[in-house]
């Protein structure tokens, strides 16, 4: 079932990471936020738990997620609470524990592992089926709900969890508790007659199942993934049949109206064009159609992929990687409709993204997809923690007055400093796997050629030989590159946001091809390269037709997409800025928020306020400036210092 080329995705424990950016959050989730999130999903710990936005009917106050599992395994009695997916914020958790353990084993947190998985298993049932939402509410519509259930959404986030912490700990029960619910659904779900012929609203199992047939090998686990992917949109009136269904035998009093373009459910996935609908869903959905192209050689799926993946990143997503322009329906909206103010751009939107790009880029080594990767990394995944790693961004704006959001019930989704956490809490733990997992995305290996797709110091080990990257970056504009044992070619990356790039080999003559977007070197003996290259402070400009962004510029620095806040510069929506300006910017190091952070200085220039009361004046003359300072940090920082202004487009003049 193999697709024809040849490609690896190196395992966490043959890349240790000893670089201080990425390491340091590393830490912090291993020593901060798994131990936190444990608390707060045991109902250990009072925390301020808010609605990820405006609406009386959803779920605050508490977690609830792991006595959910008490209540169904007989262990305690109650009534199940949250969200019907509140399974998987415990799967997600243990997954990005057993990330944490293949970075650094730790026997306390293993032990703590232990018990809940023996708690899950104990709440499975015998048949094999586990959600305790529908376990305990309503067992009579599992399976009968998909437009909204998310059991195999839940399924998917088990499976992911089961394969991570197998491999951190060579322990298989939760990886049976998984091929266990597996069964279950094989038997209710697939083409045969008698079975149900249709997906889980919310996508998640269909990359998980490609998973976990890349992990055993069980080609019965593609076979499932393939029919969820093939099926979705096969009958656009499936979930509105099944709502009737339901309200004529009695089961159900729910008649919602159903948007199948909102599920992307409006066609077959391999006949899409373009991403609409909720955008964690529409991406997850592309990731497991990319991960079965992978697999299968699957032309038709692959293009679909590159179709949808075209219309993200050249018309719907934001300058930090952030997708999903409106809160209804935490959805994609229309082509250049990038609002700053009102966008959702949900923390596991810019994760999914990563998600997609990394397995296109499996498929076909293209700069484009580490760019965006990249991007999202940098930006619009570290954006939805804090520095303290116990609070979280569900939205992550690009602007922000906190009395507008306070007022203005169209912004009541956007937080102006991050909550201790989140009555629909996928964001919080899917951070923590990501960064868990940092180290998956730096190498890939594609036939004969060894790409090196980010710049952080680690060392590869593989079965030929070694390779390691020395570097500070993204504090110095230089790696060091040792490889030893290696044979074929080292491909490394050319970003488009550095410049005066070159690489030279230091030991040894090697031959070096320069192309537009990548050095290839030779790795036929001991190599040692110096790669050296800018990280010039860029303007930015949006497509016109992105008219929220006309003439205004935003500012990037190697990876970091950069924000000015109200902490720094009072009155932060009077600066105006020019390219010359930003040119011209100062490089300044401080330790106010991480240990070493990079801040910019720019003279810039300030529009004078009016002493009066005037809402509107005629006037005939340019606004009235005065030169000024703007200091700008790392977007991902922002909403560490209390509640401020955010901005991080500014207008040009």
């Amino acid at each position: 079932m193999m697709g024809q080329s040849y490609r690896q995705e190196f395992s966490l424990e043959s890349v240790k990471l000893s670089d201080s950016f990425w390491k340091n959050y590393q830490q912090l989730v291993r020593e901060v936020v798994i131990p936190y999130q444990y608390q707060v999903l045991d109902d250990a710990i009072e925390v301020d738990v808010q609605a990820e936005r405006v609406d009386d009917t959803l779920p605050v106050g508490k977690s609830h997620a792991l006595e959910n599992f008490r209540i169904a395994a007989g262990r305690t009695t109650g009534e199940h609470f949250g969200w019907s997916f509140q399974d998987s914020d415990v799967y997600k958790w243990l997954e990005a524990v057993g990330y944490s353990l293949q970075n650094q084993p730790d026997e306390a947190l293993e032990a703590l592992c232990d018990e809940v998985i023996e708690l899950i298993g104990a709440a499975q049932a015998k048949d094999g089926y586990l959600d305790t939402y529908f376990q305990l509410k309503c067992p009579e519509l599992s399976y009968r709900m998909l437009y909204f259930s998310h059991e195999l959404y839940c399924a998917g986030h088990l499976i992911e969890a089961a394969i991570a912490y197998d491999q951190a700990t060579g322990k298989s029960a939760l990886l049976t508790i998984a091929k266990k619910f597996v069964k279950n659904i094989q038997a209710a779900f697939g083409y045969e007659a008698g079975k149900i012929q249709g997906a889980d609203g919310h996508q998640e199992i269909e990359l998980a199942l490609v998973r976990l047939y890349e992990y055993t090998q069980q080609e019965e686990y593609l076979h499932l993934a393939e029919f969820f992917t093939d099926v979705r949109g096969k009958d656009p009136h499936f979930y509105s049949n099944e709502v009737k269904r339901n309200l004529e035998e009695g089961l159900s009093e729910e008649n919602p109206t159903i948007d199948a373009a909102y599920l992307q459910a409006n066609a077959q996935p391999k006949n899409q064009t373009i991403a609409q609908g909720h955008a964690v869903r529409m991406l997850y959905m592309a990731t497991g159609m990319a991960k079965i192209a992978n697999q299968t050689g699957d032309a038709g799926l692959l293009a679909a992929c590159e179709r949808i993946w075209q219309d993200v990143t050249k018309r719907k997503m934001y300058i930090t990687a952030g997708v999903g322009s409106t809160v209804h329906g935490e959805a994609f909206t229309g082509a250049y409709d990038l609002p700053n103010d009102t966008m959702y751009c949900e923390t596991c939107a810019s994760i999914a993204l990563v998600y997609f790009a990394y397995e296109l880029f499996k498929n076909e080594p293209k700069r484009e997809y580490i760019e965006v990767l990249e991007r999202a990394l940098y930006n619009g995944v570290l954006s939805g923690a804090s520095i303290d790693g116990k609070h979280f961004f569900y939205v992550n704006p690009l602007e922000v007055q906190p009395d507008s959001c306070r007022n203005n019930p169209g912004k009541g989704h956007v937080k102006t400093t991050r909550p201790d956490w989140f009555g629909c809490a996928c964001c919080p733990p899917n951070f923590a796997r990501l960064i868990s997992s940092l180290q998956k995305y730096v190498y890939t290996q594609q036939e004969e050629t060894l790409y090196l797709n980010l710049f952080v110091e680690s060392q590869l080990t593989s079965e030929t030989g070694t390779l390691t990257q020395q570097t500070d970056f993204p504090y110095e504009n230089q790696l060091t590159i040792e490889a030893t044992g290696m044979t074929g070619r080292l491909a490394i990356r050319k970003p488009s946001w550095a410049a005066v790039m070159t690489v030279a080999s230091v030991n040894a003559e090697t031959e070096i091809e320069e192309t537009a977007d990548y050095f290839f070197v030779q790795l036929e003996k001991a190599v040692t390269l110096q790669v050296s290259f800018e990280q010039p402070v860029l303007a930015i400009r949006s497509n016109p037709k992105v008219w929220t962004n006309s003439r205004k510029l935003a500012i990037q620095r190697g990876p970091f997409v950069y924000c000015g806040e109200g902490h720094d510069n009072p009155e932060l929506f009077s600066y105006r800025l020019t390219t010359k300006d930003i040119s011209e910017a100062k490089v300044r190091s401080h330790s106010e928020l991480l240990p070493q952070t990079l801040q910019l200085d720019l003279v810039a220039s300030k529009v004078v306020q009016w002493k009066d009361e005037e809402l509107y004046r005629f006037t005939e003359t340019e606004e009235v400036k005065e030169a000024a300072i703007l200091k700008l940090i790392p977007y991902h920082l922002w909403g560490n210092r209390g509640e401020n202004e955010l901005r991080v487009w500014f207008p040009e003049g």
